[in-house]
């Protein structure tokens, strides 16, 4: 996904985790904003919420498997009317990322 111009990888955490080293390529949205933020993954605002019929496929990651703020924002998203299958997990995220030696940017 990361080599998908078509598709956005989501840090879901908050910031100052984002500004300590994340994976390259990926995009802050922190996921208590989320919701607020589906602009940004091809939704459109309208009467009711969000018009996602256009929607970008993502992917979310957060701190790893012990960390619940991917799994909220996706639960969000989707209760926002995001589709379900656009969305993907990455469940180990910065933990498992930076203890296979991958490239993290920005930070430590």
């Amino acid at each position: 996904m990361l080599q998908d111009p078509e598709s956005v990888v989501v840090d879901s955490r908050t910031p100052d985790w984002f500004q300590g080293g994340t994976i390259p390529g990926a995009i802050n949205i922190p996921y208590t904003y989320v919701v607020d933020e589906l602009g940004l993954l091809g939704c459109e605002p309208d009467f009711d919420g969000w018009d996602c019929a256009e929607a970008k496929r993502v992917a979310l990651f957060c701190n790893g498997i012990w960390c619940g703020q991917s799994p909220t924002a996706i639960r969000n998203m989707i209760d926002a009317g995001y589709p379900a299958e656009q969305i993907s997990y990455y469940r180990g995220g910065m933990q498992v990322w930076r203890l296979l030696g991958l490239t993290v940017t920005g930070g430590s």
